[in-house]
Parts: C-alpha cells; sequence; structure tokens
C-alpha cells in the first residue's frame, strides 16, 4: 500500500465516522464484504464529499477498475459522415 492510498484512507475514516460511525480501516482493506457495506452505506447517504472520498478510496484498493474511452473504434482515413461540399 502506497502513501497516497494511506493518506485516502485516513480522510475517508475521519469523515465517514462523522456520517456512518465508526469505520475499520484495517478491516476495510481486508474484508472485501465489510468494505462494500460501508462504501454502500456511503452510497445510500448520498454525502458528495465522501462519496467522493469512497470513489477514490474504491479505486486505489482496486474495488473499482477506471473506465476509458478506448473500446471506441477510431476512424482512420477521412470523415465519412455529414454535409459533403
Amino acid at each position: 500500500m502506497d502513501n497516497q492510498c494511506l493518506v485516502v484512507l485516513s480522510k475517508f475514516s475521519v469523515a465517514a465516522r462523522k456520517i456512518i460511525g465508526a469505520v475499520n480501516p484495517a478491516k476495510l482493506i481486508k474484508d472485501r464484504k465489510y468494505a462494500t457495506e460501508v462504501f454502500e452505506q456511503v452510497d445510500a447517504l448520498g454525502d458528495e464529499e465522501l462519496i467522493l472520498l469512497s470513489l477514490d478510496l474504491q479505486l486505489l484498493l482496486g474495488l473499482l477498475t477506471p473506465s476509458s474511452n478506448e473500446a471506441a473504434p477510431a476512424t482512420p482515413g477521412k470523415y465519412m459522415m455529414g454535409a459533403r461540399s
């Protein structure tokens, strides 16, 4: 676990304590079921700042995969749709 992950984890734990109660950071890292329950509680409450921290933490823990637009096919050559001159 890198330093950035620890920083986000500590910020999330402190912010979540105010809204959903105590969160066990060690259990959050090791127990996927516990982590899922905590993140679902955060999503259900709708606190925007906590949701953003939650998403960052999930991404760093590998629970989310980043989406990319690489799946869209590239059109080689000349643009073929639209008005022609």
